[in-house]
């Protein structure tokens, strides 16, 4: 048998100013233009992705995290569709919000973190706190029954990198949205602008 993961102790610090070194966050005035999800999708299990399914009064396109991806990319001017090489997109609050369309795509709640230091940001891992005191305080997102975080200590000494920002993310998107032609993009469009 194993022994338990070594407790990180005084480690724990340099690993917190590590992580923000090479994490980049929406930038606070894209978060405040978008306010909000960015698509109607949901994580759900592979056997039904690109499926649109019936959640609460709507629908939504069940995902991997494509769409949390699009929503980092495209509001800050990134053409990208695809995954950026050794980066991942991280939920700051995983576990239900990656189910709840508020806040699947919504922008206080996505991180883009090297993927060496990706597990730091995990549900118990040490930069978690962090990330969501950094949601809370700079962008006001904290989702709807979640527990307020509390300012983490030397949280006021970290450095944080943003993503460039642009003058009209919206403008942006529903350019991509337009001008792409794949399988998530035809069953997005109808739920986004369903007159159109």
């Amino acid at each position: 048998m194993l022994p338990g993961a070594p407790a990180l102790g005084a480690d724990v610090a340099d690993l917190i100013r590590i992580a923000a070194r090479h994490t980049l966050l929406p930038h606070p005035d894209v978060v405040a233009k978008m306010n909000g999800a960015m698509f109607p999708s949901v994580r759900g299990p592979m056997k039904d992705r690109l499926r649109v399914i019936r959640h609460g009064t709507s629908d939504v396109l069940v995902d991997d995290n494509t769409t949390p991806r699009w929503a980092l990319f495209w509001s800050h001017g990134i053409r990208a569709t695809h995954s950026a090489k050794g980066w991942t997109v991280a939920h700051l609050w995983p576990g239900a919000t990656v189910r709840d369309p508020r806040y699947y795509t919504a922008l206080g709640n996505l991180a883009l973190i090297a993927e060496p230091l990706a597990a730091l940001s995990d549900t118990s891992g040490p930069f978690a706190d962090y990330l969501r005191f950094h949601a809370k305080a700079v962008y006001g997102f904290v989702p709807s029954g979640a527990p307020i975080p509390a300012e983490p200590p030397g949280y006021g000494a970290i450095a944080w990198r943003y993503l460039d920002p642009i003058p009209d993310p919206r403008a942006f998107l529903r350019g991509q949205m337009l001008r792409l032609a794949n399988q998530r993009v035809e069953r997005l469009r109808p739920l986004m602008w369903p007159a159109q």
